[in-house]
């Protein structure tokens, strides 16, 4: 059995799992929780998929943009975790976002098969989604 490239977004769906441990049901804001916990498995799923597609600049960006969306998600809900599961949250955090980053490299080196329109905006989005990861974690430490 010849095994399957891995990307970043094996990592990002890592990350998901990370979060949908972690908001497992509580007594005190069940369903807030059980919403991330929803949206967490929905953006796993879409990374699982996604990292089993090839390294074309279309795929690499959207699972850029799904772990940075998984990044945001855990950083926003962190406060609202029981304090035994916010490690979780904190570490589903830091791997979307690490994910973003590494999926960032990864986009543009495949920009240059693109035509400059589409690859001026590939690069927008990159950069957004890196933004969007950068604050995740910045959300944590204040």
């Amino acid at each position: 059995m010849v095994a399957r490239k891995r990307t970043p977004a094996d990592a990002g769906a890592l990350a998901a799992g990370l979060l949908v441990d972690a908001c497992r049901p509580h007594s005190e804001d069940s369903l807030r929780l059980e919403v991330v916990r929803d949206l967490a498995l929905d953006l796993g799923r879409r990374l699982e998929i996604l990292a089993e597609e090839d390294f074309a600049a279309d795929s690499l960006i959207e699972a850029t943009l799904a772990c940075a969306d998984l990044a945001t998600l855990a950083a926003c809900n962190h406060t609202a975790l029981p304090d035994d599961e916010k490690p979780l949250a904190a570490a589903a955090t830091h791997l979307a976002a690490g994910a973003t980053r590494a999926l960032i490299s990864l986009v543009e080196s495949e920009t240059g098969t693109l035509d400059e329109a589409h690859a001026e905006n590939t690069l927008k989005d990159a950069r957004s989604a890196g933004w969007r990861a950068d604050l995740g974690v910045s959300q944590l430490v204040s």
